[in-house]
């Protein structure tokens, strides 16, 4: 199988084991239901994923490529370094609270107490994939004046995650928090904004 059609396959089988998990729950779905699904051999799914837990934890690097593609985009498509902080708050939020990741979140803690796989894997994730654009954009923040000079990118970017996220991952991997809505997102995100530049924001570059 060439490779443009393998990863077409992959795919496809990743989308009907996603689907399961919503459907079923992370502890019922099983290699032999998503194989039926997905309609592959089962000598396939086992040859491409040694088990569900490394399925999954495809599923959650592929979705984690995605999120870092979108966030590069949008530190990218700013010049001024506080809109972008400011504009990086709903992003950040859409891809990290939406159903998607709620879903995988949930399977993560059901997983913690047999591999601990899928909690591992969304922490590469995030500290691969996602944090390091953050501290650059604090770095950003420094060089060019906002931030006060002694500021060390990756404790604002700690500070500013912290502000961001809250309690809201857990709360919706525990149930007890639904998906945020855009005015949920940007009154969170403009809270975060808000306290990061009061605690950050050199003393020359505060507004009067």
């Amino acid at each position: 199988m060439h490779k443009v059609d393998q990863d077409a396959r992959r795919a496809e089988i990743e989308a009907a084991a996603f689907t399961l998990l919503k459907e079923l729950g992370y502890r019922k779905t099983s290699m032999l239901m998503i194989a039926k699904r997905a309609q592959a051999s089962n000598q396939t799914l086992y040859a491409w994923y040694s088990n569900k837990q490394e399925l999954f934890r495809g599923i959650i690097q592929s979705f984690g490529h995605a999120v870092r593609e979108q966030l590069q985009t949008a530190l990218n498509e700013h010049q001024d370094p506080l809109k972008t902080l400011e504009a990086l708050g709903p992003t950040l939020l859409r891809f990290t609270t939406d159903e998607h990741a709620i879903t995988m979140n949930r399977a993560a803690v059901i997983d913690a107490a047999d591999t601990g796989v899928l909690a591992k894997a969304i922490e590469e994730v995030a500290r691969d994939g996602i944090f390091p654009l953050i501290c650059a954009l604090m770095q950003r923040l420094v060089h060019a004046g906002v931030f006060a000079a002694d500021v060390l990118p990756e404790e604002a970017a700690q500070t500013y995650v912290a502000l961001l996220f809250g309690e809201s991952q857990l709360r919706q991997a525990l149930g007890n928090q639904p998906p945020l809505d855009e005015a949920d997102r940007a009154k969170q995100s403009a809270r975060a904004y808000r306290l990061t530049c009061q605690l950050y924001r050199a003393p020359a570059s505060r507004p009067d």
